[in-house]
């Protein structure tokens, strides 16, 4: 085959887990992945923290991966699965970042050569993608076999990054039109779903995502199906939101009708109505959630955060997590329940001057006018299922932990996802804001191909102001008992 890019040996994680063999009957692929704390000194490139001061302490964060293969014979890698962005990109062992004595040469992740393949095939042009905090790769396109779930996806386009601030790729499974290079004036290329529908392994562009629990230590993806035995009841089917100046949806955003938080007696405070409905962004590549500062204000104050320069936000006592109470999202058709202690994530095992383990409220403020990004502290609270072809997101409360599975294929056509139900109401704000989350207007400052949306939804961070506790909010959730 034809020598278009020089590498060296291949490394491999040893800590790899086999992948699944499917059902060769059934059109859906069933992907595990697992969950892993990373320690860095640094904003993470799949976290929204826009401007902040550098990180001072060994910040610990949820990263969600995929084991798969790519080429022929297969080299095992692992990915941070994303939602929220569109390019599937690996590293090499020549590349800059793997070359690093102190980089540990990417053996983590693991890295692809593309000699040593007999299906890679070379695509013209340049592979580059920006983040909005600065963190980037760059390389070029290739073509090569994607195993993953048991199945091997011909033909799937992806970027070797030679470049970059990250020693493991990424699997965006967005929306096409947010891929990299669109941004540059080209047309997009068929992405992984498009040929897993197009190699008749699926029955329609849409996948379903189980994040199940902070303290677990996997999720399940399913392409082409849905596992009712993973969520209460059954799912509500909302359209997502369009941009005012595009035919077509491009971001998996729905339309946020109420926010109300409940105490743990069942007495429950209206934060938010419908007569403020808003577009929010469900996006498994932000580790926060963003609501409008005076919402995110009350809540950050009931828990009794404060901003510490240090942390990427509000910071919480982490016996904050007896806490009762939840808040509720309410959306057309159905409400997610989040409970308040479900909020609160590890920031570092290191205790404070005052010796207490500190953790992150996972909830952050945003500037009027933004979209709201829903990420990993609302999703793992809810069962999702992301529509590309009908342009919709089904949504439903999560079974925790459930041992339960009962897998059923997506179909095809309008009602193409089972147990789910179209509420007579649904309907979806059109996107007139240029940005996600306060994300940069710039063209040079993109995550998704895109200038003005960002899969990390990175936004400047505001010191949160701890001075607009509503008192009446005070008498309905007691500061004895949360704080």
């Amino acid at each position: 085959m034809r020598s278009w890019l020089l590498v060296l040996p291949l490394f491999v994680s040893t800590g790899l887990s086999t992948l699944l063999v499917r059902d060769g009957s059934s059109k859906v692929i069933r992907v595990p992945f697992s969950k892993e704390r990373v320690t860095h000194h640094q904003v993470n490139k799949r976290e929204p923290a826009g401007k902040t001061a550098l990180q001072k302490l060994d910040n610990k964060d949820f990263l969600f991966y995929a084991n798969v293969t790519v080429g022929t014979p297969p080299q095992n890698i692992r990915l941070h699965i994303d939602t929220g962005s569109s390019d599937i990109w690996v590293e090499t062992a020549n590349s800059e970042i793997c070359k690093r004595a102190e980089g540990r040469g990417c053996e983590v992740g693991g890295t692809y050569n593309n000699e040593t393949s007999s299906t890679a095939q070379y695509v013209e042009g340049d592979f580059s993608i920006m983040y909005v905090d600065g963190q980037y790769a760059s390389g070029v396109y290739a073509k090569d076999t994607l195993g993953i779930g048991g199945v091997g996806v011909k033909d799937v386009q992806f970027g070797i990054g030679l470049q970059g601030t990250s020693e493991e790729g990424v699997l965006g499974i967005g929306f096409e039109r947010r891929q990299s290079r669109v941004s540059s004036g080209l047309e997009p290329y068929p992405g992984l779903i498009t040929q897993m529908v197009n190699q008749e392994l699926i029955n329609s562009r849409a996948y379903s995502v189980w994040l199940n629990d902070l303290n677990a230590a996997a999720g399940e993806i399913l392409f082409g199906g849905i596992d009712t035995g993973k969520f209460k009841g059954s799912l509500a089917t909302i359209p997502l939101s369009r941009r005012t100046d595009l035919p077509s949806a491009i971001d998996f955003i729905i339309t946020l009708r109420g926010l109300t938080i409940e105490n743990g007696d069942g007495v429950s405070r209206v934060l938010m109505d419908e007569s403020r409905s808003v577009p929010a962004l469900l996006d498994t590549g932000a580790s926060f959630t963003y609501l409008p500062h005076d919402i995110a204000n009350q809540l950050v104050e009931l828990v009794g955060a404060v901003t510490v320069p240090e942390y990427k936000g509000p910071a919480v006592n982490c016996s904050k997590r007896a806490l009762e109470g939840s808040v509720d999202f309410e959306f057309a058709g159905t409400t997610i329940k989040v409970n308040i202690r479900d909020f609160i994530v590890d920031a570092t095992d290191e205790p404070n001057a005052d010796n207490h383990i500190l953790c992150y409220f996972g909830i952050l403020g945003m500037d009027e006018g933004s979209v709201l990004t829903l990420g990993d502290t609302f999703l793992r609270s809810a069962y999702v299922v992301y529509d590309m072809d009908n342009e919709a997101i089904s949504i439903g409360q999560t079974i925790f932990n459930s041992t339960s599975t009962n897998i059923v294929e997506i179909g095809s056509g309008p009602n193409a996802v089972p147990n789910a139900t179209r509420s007579t109401d649904a309907d979806s704000i059109p996107v007139t804001a240029t940005a996600v989350s306060g994300t940069a207007n710039s063209p040079g400052a993109k995550s998704t191909g895109s200038p003005n949306v960002s899969n990390s939804a990175t936004t400047t961070l505001h010191n949160v102001s701890t001075k607009f506790l509503i008192s009446s909010l005070v008498s309905i959730l007691s500061l004895t008992v949360l704080l």
